[in-house]
């Protein structure tokens, strides 16, 4: 199963983390698009937001599921659109199974649990729980791959 995995790539922090979601999600057997992973976006290149467009809406068209980390004080615009982008492809893409979101935040963790849904911008939320799930693990996240995994086989 192909993820394509989104999300802000602004921070150390930030690529560190979905270098290492995506190590994790590779040793399960997934095989992953990481956007900073290629060549076009390598520190110290030279290049136009349409050139980015157009490798990263690749690996966005070939994936089978997207996960995006959705940490931060709203989600980055970027993964916003790659989440649209997959919404629009899976409504005609019977292999594109759903898109998930991971959301580390403590405090989103325990806002959700006393049965509130702010923090994150509803339009977007909405738009991943129509075809996924917000997860706050990625152990969740990697749970739900594998049953999309079968369905795909």
């Amino acid at each position: 199963m192909k993820i394509y995995c989104a999300g802000p790539l602004f921070t150390p922090y930030h690529r560190a983390f979905i270098a290492q979601n995506a190590q994790r999600l590779r040793q399960e057997g997934f095989e992953c698009f990481v956007p900073q992973e290629q060549e076009i976006n390598l520190p110290g290149r030279t290049t136009s937001p349409r050139e980015i467009f157009d490798v990263d809406l690749a690996g966005v068209q070939r994936a089978n599921a997207l996960v995006a980390l959705l940490d931060g004080p709203d989600v980055s615009s970027g993964t916003a659109c790659e989440i649209g982008i997959f919404y629009a492809l899976m409504l005609r893409d019977p292999t594109k199974k759903g898109i998930l979101g991971l959301v580390t935040d403590h405090r989103v963790a325990r806002r959700q649990a006393a049965g509130a849904k702010e923090g994150l911008n509803f339009f977007t939320r909405g738009c991943i729980e129509k075809v996924g799930k917000i997860c706050l693990t990625l152990d969740e996240i990697i749970e739900i791959l594998t049953g999309w995994d079968r369905e795909l086989q």
